[in-house]
């Protein structure tokens, strides 16, 4: 079992930097094109949790409209840490529903590795390299618990 480790914003933005190419996109961010200071302002606004899970990072923003709904990101090539996750928000956030919106170009393996479905595409939903990008809706719903 991968364990998590939470975040300050500072650290959550020091890691996304150094995770580069692979954290475009995660919970909303870039670091590849956004400094330090607005990566921590973003994920502050956001209300986002972030953790790393091994060598990864993984997190997680909540839908405010769907109140047992999280946005999740991963910046891992494996789903274990995606799966760390999941387990964490069901049991100490009681959250049952998740979505990952991952880049059309890029590996949607472990979120389909960790019981996402995909269940759409957004076409153009993405701006990144002077282009718009099309971006996969992932979706996994998790059992009631009492």
């Amino acid at each position: 079992m991968t364990e998590l480790r939470p975040l300050s914003p500072a650290e959550a933005a020091r890691g996304l930097r150094r995770a580069g190419e692979a954290a475009r996109g995660f919970l909303g961010t870039d670091p590849v094109t956004q400094n330090d200071a607005l990566l921590e302002r973003e994920l502050v606004r956001r209300e986002a949790q972030v953790y790393a899970a091994g060598g990864a990072l993984v997190g997680c923003v909540p839908n405010r409209a769907q109140p047992r709904q999280a946005y999740v990101s991963s910046t891992s090539a494996g789903p274990e840490p995606v799966r760390a996750l999941l387990g964490h928000l069901a049991t100490y956030h009681r959250r049952t529903s998740f979505v990952a919106l991952v880049p059309a170009d890029s590996a949607a393996a472990p979120f389909l590795g960790a019981g996402f479905a995909r269940t759409g595409v957004l076409p153009g939903h993405r701006y990144a390299g002077h282009a718009f990008h099309d971006v996969l809706v992932l979706v996994k719903e998790e059992p009631c618990r009492s």
